[in-house]
């Protein structure tokens, strides 16, 4: 059946194509697997909270903008009857019966890993025009500079009735613009777990006032599945959330931010407990994750733009454009990237491009089986990608890492094929903290173990070096694995430690790379390639919507050509004793470039098969 949903019918409607509802949520609560609701164009301001899922890829329940149509599902309520308090700072208030006993001006943001900067925040925010403003950490500090016309910021003060707010427009009229406030905690996220097969295609989801989202509590988004299996999100535009964009996170616990609430216990221990607690709880390939993200753009949050813990496993993260997460800097946290993804098994991430983030991708724990291919990062201000312990094997292959730090490697067991990094590499053990593995392609935990690095097998790659500062034991190239070892049996490896409290490392493969304007290759490395004294130059530019790197790399004068890479050259990863191979259990061949052109029998080193000057990134 076809439900049909339009703001020009001013009556509730029934739902028909000629007598349309007026709102998403009554199509929502009675939607059935294989039902579509169709979405036309206007400001829905409501949360939608689906009744009911599908019950497989062919009986779906899809929520779908009207062809031509962009429908706005909106967390934000308008805001008006401003009075001037003093200079630039005006007030207006709301009755709080608005935010229906879930006032995000009430709550200050919490959990485990937030860092407030020193001050308290909301989940709530103002918006003028669109533009989110500052909160000030106090009436007072916003009255002291009423007369500051340089940064819009605002402040909440809740009364027994009443949200009475601040705001400094900087000179504007508030009266004369849009003046919103977000209101509810989620755009489209189901209250109860478990509705599957939903799709969410066509919508443009903003401004809900979002709590953070550790992976040790639930996690909230503006969009989300609430541990469940089987969800599409695809051709949104997601912007504009406190903390996160789109969840593919945890459910509610009652052990939730517990190292917050009682940090006798340390983070590592609370979190590997929260795993135990939802692997008797259902977590599995059966019942959550299996998830598809894809051609979204997700921009303007302050956390993360996909955040997820446990619910991602198995998904599909391919053909994103994310960018500007965290650029405002109100919060932090070890929490905040462009994708944050605790236990990512078998999750792909593929084509996407992630751009001006604090972080651009980080693979937190457990990325057992996560291909990490044809992306492309720049100008993220810490790391492009940053994988920590994981036990492998997890794939990096054929991206195109621009901003000065390229990749962070806390893990073990990674193999990076055919990659351009044009910033450093930093690869270190982490000998504190135990951590879990699990059997192949799986959620059943394999064993436990440190993570004491190595195992990695870094073939085929582009290194650039650059000026920027170094953290020590931070390079331009892979000179950072000296001292690794060479490739002996890990056998061999193991013998020759005494005692497995000894701290070691594991052997590595290292061979194949090219390098340019000063990266250096390992000691260990089997046939690099050097261009000594060749200036590489990069810069980006757009072009009518799209994003081009300009690059003279391939006029250096190196031998591009090297050896295919496939499952049966990667082996197994020592730990977890799993081949790299494709989620299904398929051989692995790398026999594609950045673009997806196919590769020869002697392939060209970097991620493109047929270099080019100029390279579209988006």
């Amino acid at each position: 059946m076809i439900y049909y949903v339009s703001q020009k019918n001013k009556a509730p409607g029934t739902g028909t194509k000629n007598d349309p509802f007026r709102t998403i949520g009554q199509a929502a609560r009675i939607a059935m697997p294989g039902d579509t609701v169709l979405i036309g164009g206007g400001i829905y301001r409501e949360w939608v909270d689906p009744k009911n899922g599908g019950l497989g890829n062919n009986q779906r329940i899809t929520y779908l903008a009207a062809k031509g149509e962009r429908p706005v599902i909106s967390g934000a309520e308008i805001i008006d009857g401003w009075k001037r308090e003093k200079e630039n700072v005006w007030s207006a208030s709301v009755d709080n019966a608005l935010f229906a006993g879930r006032n995000p001006y009430e709550k200050e943001l919490y959990g485990d890993w937030y860092d407030g900067l020193g001050q308290t925040h909301h989940a709530g925010e103002l918006f003028l025009d669109g533009e989110a403003m500052y909160e000030s950490p106090s009436l007072e500090a916003l009255l002291d500079n009423a007369g500051d016309a340089g940064r819009l910021s605002w402040f909440a003060q809740v009364t027994g009735k009443q949200t009475i707010f601040y705001g400094n427009f900087c000179g504007k009229d508030p009266n004369a613009a849009l003046t919103e406030i977000s209101a509810r905690p989620f755009c489209f996220f189901p209250s109860r777990t478990g509705r599957d097969y939903i799709t969410v295609s066509g919508f443009e989801i903003r401004q809900a006032a979002v709590q953070w989202a550790p992976p040790t509590a639930f996690q909230p988004g503006l969009i989300g599945p609430n541990w469940s299996k089987g969800w599409i999100i695809e051709n949104c535009r997601i912007h504009d959330s406190k903390c996160s964009g789109i969840s593919l996170g945890k459910k509610e616990d009652l052990k939730d931010n517990a190292w917050t609430k009682n940090p006798i216990k340390n983070g590592t221990q609370t979190y590997t407990e929260m795993i135990f607690s939802n692997l008797r709880d259902g977590w599995n390939k059966e019942h959550v994750g299996s998830h598809t993200v894809r051609d979204n753009e997700i921009y303007n949050c302050g956390q993360a733009g996909i955040i997820g813990c446990m619910g991602g496993a198995f998904s599909r993260i391919v053909h994103n454009h994310i960018h500007h997460i965290n650029v405002r800097q109100e919060i932090s946290g070890a929490e905040i990237a462009g994708i944050k993804l605790h236990a990512a098994i078998d999750v792909m991430i593929e084509r996407n491009f992630i751009h001006d983030c604090t972080r651009g991708l980080w693979l937190d724990w457990q990325a057992q089986g996560a291909a990490v291919r044809r992306n492309a990062f720049y100008a993220n201000r810490t790391e492009d990608l940053f994988v920590e312990v994981c036990h492998g094997p997890c794939l990096v292959e054929n991206n195109i890492m621009l901003s000065d730090r390229s990749f962070l490697n806390v893990s073990q067991g990674t193999a990076c094929v055919h990659n351009l990094f044009a910033g450093t590499l930093y690869a270190l053990p982490d000998t504190n903290r135990f951590t879990l593995y699990h059997l192949p392609h799986s959620t059943a935990v394999g064993g436990v173990m440190l993570v004491y690095g190595g195992d990695d097998r870094i073939l085929n790659n582009i290194f650039s070096g650059t000026d920027g500062p170094r953290a020590e034991h931070e390079t331009c190239g892979t000179s950072c694995y000296d001292g690794y070892g060479s490739v002996l049996s890990q056998s061999e490896t193991l013998a020759n430690s005494a005692q497995f409290d000894t701290v070691y490392t594991f052997p590595v493969q290292i061979r194949d790379n090219a390098y340019v304007n000063g990266a250096l290759p390992s000691s260990l490395e089997e046939n690099p390639r050097t261009a000594s004294g060749f200036a590489a130059e990069f810069s980006i530019s757009w072009e009518d919507g799209q994003c081009w790197l300009n690059t003279n790399l391939y006029d250096a004068p190196l031998d591009l050509l090297a050896s295919p890479v496939s499952t049966e050259t990667l082996g197994k990863a020592f730990e977890s004793d799993q081949a790299f191979e494709n989620p299904d259990g398929s051989p692995l061949q790398i026999n594609t470039d950045f673009y997806g052109n196919k590769r020869g029998n002697a392939v060209k080193i970097g991620p493109l098969e047929t270099p080019s000057p100029r390279i579209r990134l988006w």
